[in-house]
């Protein structure tokens, strides 16, 4: 199955990539000039903040254009934008966000020496109804540059979800962005893995992104402002992974009141307080927990019963059966977890020129599946007391800290320094002991034990400096460095005295990139980008060449395109087969791991009117050094583990590619609106020392997926349904086992199995459902509201499982969720 490069449509779009841009440079060499009036025009720059009209909370990248015309900007950090030489007299303002409604301000004699203040109102709760707007986006927004996407947490609510507002599962619901299974909160951006993408929260790398095993994700929808994603082609800012960024940016809490909010679901609680400073700043504090080692719900036992694989919780003790002579007690296993996640932010306005923010976060899951099952048995006057003692312990998460320092230097030139700490952490600890007693004389005839643990740890120490200046009206440069020092240790123990694995790892690297955003004119636009990176480890340097262009035919039809490099310094390595449990850890690359690489090839379209998007994208992912660890064990009949292969030499690495196209259509007026969307896609890898050395199709291949989303609003009720269906994923099955009995008498295994990921699961779709009604009286506000997963309880399948203890193997599929409802309660105090 060898990939034939020539006849692929989305590798040619890398030869003509380039050609493209230069024919449009050509086709629009003849600049705009100045008119020639200009001189007689009052030009001035327009300046301000764009803040909410309740909280006082600056928003970030609200849109801020000069009403029918291209010209614009978006808002930064501080809410605050530039929009240089504009003729006053003639032209009004137009400035928009997410969940709020549009303002239109007349530029006519403004006093070009002082900021305008805009305040926008939420569309909520203006007049006891729902007001509905032109060009109102209610849950995302397309922008100029490719592949960005802007999500508003304040309307999440209103869509599906799995016991309460999430945003990573939110991200699911658009082209492009996929998820494994049920049970999967990670993204897996065009053909990416979740360790590919950056996730930022107030400028802190987390690398725990989800809880309860990928059901939820690790970020509190209530504690968020304002989510950015880049898709693919992102900017010369950002670096050090290959697929995608995720900013999200934690609100700064209202600086005039005190305000708190509490919520419920049926497996978690959460509250929100937000503490003003004499209006001078505020603090947010934001809390969640679920509380299912407390009081246990039928959706907690849902999704246990998913994460087990559909197994009972009743467990006999093992080797008792039928002729025994024992008398079998049953142990139920009740597993005690519980997850939370904790948010704090202090904001303060040091002057009007300087803002400096703290940041922490901590998210952490608990999971204890210990339990000690118990038999005994009776043989004339004497009792045999059979004990097997299991500990299974987990404990995982992400403890982060930023400090932000903003600076105005002038109206065009501004500074954001950024200081962060993260810790990830994860460990399990795995163990059983048998104790056989005879009772009558409480002696230890025979005891046995083992016990495993692995643990793993990820620190990261980062400082950067971002520069935005406003050169003219033409050119924008953003500038400025990057240092991370990143550290990992992982071990996995068996027994106490062996070890099978020992990494501990540190390096740092050292970047600094510089952009243009140059305004060619007034329908093409151009970003040109390089981003040079030293990494310690292999001391070397990376260059990133980044380019991307936007031009509109008209104003209504936008192409769009980017071009980049892209390198990955630090890899989540997922191992194909061990001992227990999970084997996924981080490790830093080296000289001979060498960091990953990729390239971003993305061409697209737009048509946009006031009431309607429809877009087109295509992509190509070109992938190079990826990593894959694959432990090898031998195993007879008479001992599971006989021998171990060397652990250091089991990394391969291999090349990849993904690619694509997205097609969408979005409503977004109306009180019905939403979208449709199709992705055709395919991932492949190839590791030439692995298997057969064939390319295979990647974990995440999806050939198709096609999403649907739609709202409708009446008064203070929404109702909401999402329909995802798409290509089942592939697998890789055992087809047969036999036996050699060696030299020595004992019997070895062998099992033999199917190319790589040449099976197709079944067909995935599923139907999600919600409505919720907000409520007001003088008092607080609220909202509640019902959501349904999987309405017509499709039976997807999880995986395969399969009995090598008979033959022909006995297949047994393991399903993911079923129907589950669930309700939801939030109260604004």
């Amino acid at each position: 199955m060898k990939k034939t490069t020539d006849s692929n449509f989305f590798l040619r779009i890398k030869f003509y990539f380039l050609p493209i841009i230069a024919l449009i440079l050509l086709t629009t060499s003849n600049l705009k000039a100045q008119q020639a009036n200009s001189g007689l025009q009052r030009l001035q720059d327009v300046k301000g903040y764009v803040f909410d009209s309740k909280t006082k909370e600056p928003l970030v990248y609200a849109t801020v254009m000069i009403k029918n015309s291209a010209i614009g900007t978006s808002t930064n950090q501080r809410g605050y934008f530039i929009i240089p030489d504009v003729e006053l007299d003639a032209n009004i303002l137009t400035v928009s966000y997410i969940g709020y409604l549009k303002k239109e301000i007349a530029l006519k004699g403004i006093d070009e020496n002082n900021s305008l203040r805009i305040e926008l109102n939420q569309t909520d709760f203006q007049t006891g109804e729902v007001l509905i707007v032109g060009e109102q986006y209610k849950y995302w927004k397309s922008s100029d540059a490719v592949s960005q996407i802007t999500i508003s947490p304040l309307t999440l609510s209103k869509l599906p979800s799995l016991g309460e507002k999430d945003i990573f599962r939110s991200l699911q619901l658009l082209p492009g962005i996929s998820s494994l299974n049920d049970g999967s909160a990670g993204l897996y951006v065009r053909g990416g893995t979740p360790d590919q993408n950056l996730i930022l929260l107030d400028g802190i790398t987390v690398y725990h992104v989800d809880h309860f095993f990928g059901f939820f994700s690790a970020f509190n929808a209530d504690a968020m402002k304002d989510v950015q994603i880049y898709k693919g082609g992102f900017d010369a800012k950002f670096g050090g992974r290959l697929s995608s960024v995720v900013e999200l940016s934690g609100k700064t809490g209202d600086v005039d009141k005190f305000r708190m909010s509490i919520g419920a679901n049926l497996l978690s609680a959460n509250a929100v307080a937000e503490i003003p400073l004499a209006g001078k700043g505020s603090i947010l504090i934001s809390a969640r927990r679920s509380y299912a080692d407390i009081i246990n719900s039928g959706i907690y036992d849902k999704i246990f019963g998913f994460l087990s694989g559909g197994e009972k919780t009743t467990n006999p003790s093992p080797g008792m059966g039928k002729g025994s002579g024992m008398n079998q007690v049953n142990s139920t296993l009740l597993p005690s977890f519980y997850f939370y996640d904790f948010n704090a932010k202090l904001s303060y306005n040091l002057s009007p020129k300087d803002f400096v923010s703290v940041s922490f976060y901590n998210g952490q899951d608990y999971l204890d599946q210990s339990q000690s099952p118990q038999a005994v048995t009776t043989r004339g006057a004497q009792s045999t007391n059979a004990n097997r003692t299991i500990t299974d312990l987990s404990d995982w998460g992400n403890f982060g800290s930023s400090i932000k320092y903003f600076r105005q230097w002038s109206d065009r030139l501004f500074s954001d320094i950024t200081i962060s700490s993260s810790h990830y952490f994860s460990k399990k600890d795995l163990g059983t002991k048998f104790d056989f007693n005879v009772l009558d004389s409480n002696a230890v005839f025979a005891s046995q034990s083992s016990k495993s643990i692995q643990d793993n740890n990820v620190y990261d120490f980062t400082m950067k400096l971002d520069n935005d200046y406003l050169l003219s009206s033409k050119h924008k440069i953003g500038f400025g460095v990057w240092f991370s020092n990143i550290s990992t240790d992982y071990k996995y123990t068996v027994n106490d005295s062996l070890t099978i694995l020992d990494k501990n790892q540190t390096g740092f690297h050292l970047a600094a990139y510089v952009q243009d955003k140059w305004k060619v004119n007034d329908d093409f636009d151009v970003t040109v980008g390089l981003r040079s990176t030293y990494f310690d480890p292999t001391k070397k340097i990376y260059l990133e060449p980044r380019a991307s262009f936007l031009y509109k035919l008209n104003p209504l039809i936008r192409i769009k395109g980017a071009w980049g490099n892209y390198y990955q310094y630090i890899n989540q390595v997922t191992s194909e087969n061990v001992l227990e449990g999970s084997r996924d850890f981080w490790l830093i690359s080296n000289s001979e791991l060498e960091p990953g690489s990729a390239q971003h090839y993305i061409l697209g379209a737009e048509y946009e009117t006031t009431d309607f998007l429809y877009s087109i994208e295509g992509y190509y992912k070109n992938i190079n050094n990826l990593l894959e660890f694959t432990q090898r064990i031998v195993r007879t009949s008479q001992s599971r583990l006989t021998s171990l292969t060397n652990y250091e030499t089991n990394f391969f690495k291999g090349t990849g590619y993904a690619e694509g196209v997205e097609f969408l259509i979005q409503k977004k007026f109306g009180a019905l609106n939403g979208w449709v969307s199709y992705t055709l896609g395919k991932v492949e890898y190839n590791f030439p020392d692995f298997d057969s050395g064939d390319p295979f199709p990647a974990n995440q291949d999806r050939t198709h997926e096609f999403k649907i989303v739609g709202s409708y609003e009446t008064g203070n009720w929404n109702f909401s349904a999402s329909w995802v269906y798409s290509t089942g994923l592939p697998y890789t099955a055992p087809e047969s086992q036999y036996f050699i009995e060696l030299l020595d008498g004992t019997k070895q295994s062998y099992i033999h199995v199917s190319e790589k990921n040449v099976n197709r699961l079944p067909d995935y779709h599923r139907l999600d459902l919600s409505a919720s009604y907000k409520f007001k009286n003088k008092q607080f506000n609220g909202e509640f509201g019902l959501s349904i997963f999987n309405v017509y309880d499709q039976d997807n399948i999880w995986y395969k499982k399969y009995d090598l203890s008979v033959s022909p193997i006995e297949v047994t599929n393991v399903s993911m969720l079923g129907i589950t409802p669930t309700i939801f309660l939030k109260l604004n105090l």
